[in-house]
């Protein structure tokens, strides 16, 4: 299988490998998940040992995948795990909720019967669609040779449009806010262009509009989130710039409803050489739970904002759909906040500014076709109905009990723990903070020996 790299280490002394070069991989190991009659889960193993020059194989590596970005599969030791089919809402339920006091698994047949007529049962088996956002990590040391040396090009602004931002920048509104009037993301980017190279520029780099909130697209994210699938449109939830509401939303995922890049964008009246000024806040979800407090479902973000813009940039300069980017300070913007679900916030203050060009190389288009190639698996409706079975049966053997049920409800309340010691003391680094903390110019923290790359050819 090959990969390309999308982005590479920008550590000091670092050799960064130029945007687009292909690396190569094997796949080392597999274990699928079938009818369900020995495995519950799947995994599968990658190992990429080299990197491709123009003239064919460059020098050899020694890279594992650390991280899938926006995936329900978890990464460990370099051998990527899929779900547990039957740990869903549904699967807790109707095979330990009723039958903890008791040793038996069927011991309420009306739960039984209600599984079997309405199943809601993801997918245990690991498909990987072409596009899928992975993190290497190099094991030894990497020589680049020049060929392929380099990081990603981009223009110089022109100096009258970047002299009126830096001018109007600091007067532009620094955050969004709730319907109630309660502050909630940075406003930490700045889109110049036409509504058609704004559409051009997203759907190039494999990015999709969020659907309007409705009855059918709520029970939509209800499914998704029961269910362990992907709701690549989904809706995000309105926020307010000085009144005004949205104009865009625009996220990226993969497989999992809890975990997407969005973006919010407001056009304002600001018009610089006919272009609309498209003032964004930019954030990663990492997880979706149902908040006790709030009465409803919430996502957390990921804390730096400023690495999630990072990664929008990113994106759109390799479809090659931005001709300069440059960042503006505001000397009197905070550098830290609690967003309005109370999730920390930190960013450098600044707001960077995106200049969109004629898409060059609109290399996410192509993935849409083979993502619906792979909805459906196995094909055969009798078939996945009867591994539901099967896998249902074994989990109410081992499961079903009120020792293992004893022991998961353990595990949960350490994990729940964990998270809101992790969110608290995020909270008091935030109401501390007085610098800045992260450099726009490098953008995301790195490691020397992590590397970024869009698989482009999984089989």
């Amino acid at each position: 299988m090959q990969a390309m790299v999308i982005e590479s280490p920008t550590c000091a002394g670092a050799e960064e490998i130029a945007p687009g070069t292909l690396v190569e991989g094997q796949i080392k190991s597999v274990r699928r998940v079938g009818m369900g009659f020995v495995h519950e889960t799947a995994a599968v193993r990658v190992d990429f040992d080299h990197v491709l020059t123009k003239d064919g194989k460059g020098p050899e590596i020694s890279a594992r995948i650390v991280e899938i970005d926006n995936a329900r599969e978890t990464v460990k030791n370099g051998v990527i795990r899929g779900v547990n089919a039957t740990d869903t809402p549904q699967g807790r339920i109707t095979s330990r909720l009723k039958h903890l006091p008791t040793w038996n698994p069927y011991s309420d047949l009306t739960l039984v019967a209600y599984r079997a007529a309405f199943p809601i049962f993801p997918e245990p088996e690991i498909y990987l669609p072409r596009g899928t956002d992975v993190r290497l990590e190099l094991a030894t040391e990497l020589r680049v040779p020049g060929e392929i040396r380099g990081a990603m090009p981009t223009g110089a602004p022109d100096a009258i449009e970047r002299a009126t931002m830096e001018i109007t920048a600091p007067a532009m509104p620094e955050r969004s806010t709730t319907k109630s009037g309660k502050p909630a993301d940075f406003l930490n980017v700045a889109f110049l262009g036409t509504p058609e190279a704004m559409h051009q520029a997203f759907h190039a780099a494999g990015w999709k509009k969020g659907d309007r909130t409705s009855t059918k697209s709520v029970m939509h994210e209800m499914y998704a989130f029961l269910a362990f699938k992907n709701y690549p449109e989904a809706p995000i939830s309105q926020q307010l710039v000085e009144g005004a509401p949205v104009s865009a939303t625009w996220e990226k995922s993969l497989d999992s409803y809890e975990k997407r890049e969005h973006l919010r964008v407001w056009a304002r009246n600001d018009v610089i050489s006919e272009q609309t000024v498209w003032l964004g806040a930019m954030t990663r979800e990492t997880g979706a739970t149902l908040s006790v407090k709030q009465h409803k479902f919430i996502h957390h973000i990921e804390a730096d904002v400023d690495a999630s813009r990072a990664m929008l940039v990113r994106d759109l300069s390799l479809a090659g759909c931005v001709a300069s980017v440059y960042y503006v300070a505001r000397p009197l913007m905070g550098h830290a906040a609690m967003n309005a679900t109370g999730d920390a916030m930190r960013t450098d203050g600044s707001l960077a500014v995106v200049q969109l060009k004629d898409c060059e190389n609109p290399i996410f288009e192509q993935q849409t076709a083979d993502a619906r190639a792979l909805a459906t698996r196995p094909q055969s409706k009798l078939a996945r109905y009867v591994r539901m079975q099967v896998l249902s049966f074994k989990s109410d053997v081992v499961r079903g009990n009120i020792v293992y049920g004893a022991f998961d409800l353990t595990r949960m309340a350490i994990r729940a723990r964990r998270n809101h010691t992790r969110r608290t003391a995020m909270s008091r680094q935030v109401e501390t903070m007085l610098g800045p903390s992260v450099n726009p110019a490098a953008g995301a923290d790195s490691q020397e020996s992590a590397v970024t790359v869009a698989a482009i050819d999984l089989k």
